[in-house]
């Protein structure tokens, strides 16, 4: 009688272990490698030129800023043991007015470009994640997984490609 439960458990078990294998194989899987979409996707390099002509000119202004903040620190280290004390004083004032300007004018341009990346990248998150969605609908996968949480995916189930493609028609 034992032997009989026992091998009755057994083909259960096995059963139910072969049920499994079965479904999962035909499960159909693929996956998306996000960040590579994004660096091969148009739209990003129109995102980096918008952001140019948008910032372009107060980016220059820090810049030239910068430039001569650091240009007055090297004079002062150069030239500062031959200058007389009210020449000090008066760099020192001037180095001290563009960094209070610089702080005044960078932090919050870096506040805006964040922000304006941010709501554009958003957006292309958004078409990308409908792509995936579309073509995971059409081709009838039933996981789509991030690249980087794959630990091993055959090439062939890569929808990376069909992705780049299917958003950059996209307007």
């Amino acid at each position: 009688m034992f032997k009989s439960a026992f091998s009755k458990t057994a083909l259960l078990v096995a059963g139910v272990m072969m049920a499994g294998a079965v479904s999962a194989k035909e499960m159909k899987i693929g996956f998306v490698d996000v960040r590579e979409v994004f660096s091969q996707l148009p739209q990003a390099a129109k995102l980096q030129e918008t952001m140019k002509a948008e910032f372009g000119g107060k980016i220059a202004e820090v810049q030239k800023l910068e430039k001569d903040i650091a240009f007055n620190v090297e004079k002062f280290k150069r030239d500062g043991s031959t200058m007389s004390d009210e020449q000090k004083k008066k760099l020192q004032e001037d180095i001290g007015k563009q960094q209070q300007q610089y702080e005044q004018l960078a932090r919050p341009l870096g506040e805006q470009i964040r922000a304006r990346e941010t709501e554009e990248r958003n957006k292309l998150q958004a078409l990308i994640k409908s792509a995936i969605d579309q073509i995971a609908a059409k081709d009838q996968y039933d996981l789509v997984l991030n690249a980087e949480a794959a630990v091993y995916a055959k090439p062939e189930y890569n929808i990376s490609a069909a992705v780049v493609a299917q958003v950059s028609k996209a307007k």
